[in-house]
């Protein structure tokens, strides 16, 4: 899971060179921040906070991204196995990957 399409005009992250980073990122539900609006299969570089503000704010987008993921899951296991609450007989149990 990710939060897409988010800026910031300086003073909250650097590359991995130490430059200051300025532009599109996205925050990964495990690779934290990383360069550019979306998350793509190439490689693209981990945005590193520079100050404990930035670091606080991928923090709590990295929490709420597994919340919503843990949610999700609860979701899917609720409906999954038989065709009604009611219903007796089948699995109720839930498979899936949980990954891209």
């Amino acid at each position: 899971m990710v939060r897409t399409e988010l800026y910031t005009s300086g003073g909250e992250f650097k590359l991995p060179d130490g430059t200051e980073y300025v532009g599109a990122y996205h925050v990964h539900i495990n690779r934290g921040a990383m360069v550019g609006g979306f998350h793509k299969t190439e490689y693209h570089d981990r945005l590193t906070p520079v100050n404990r503000r930035a670091e606080l704010l991928v923090q709590r987008i990295m929490r709420q991204l597994s919340d919503d993921r843990t949610q999700q899951a609860a979701i899917k296991s609720t409906y999954s196995g038989t065709s009604t609450p009611s219903s007796s007989g089948g699995s109720g149990g839930s498979s899936g990957s949980g990954g891209y």
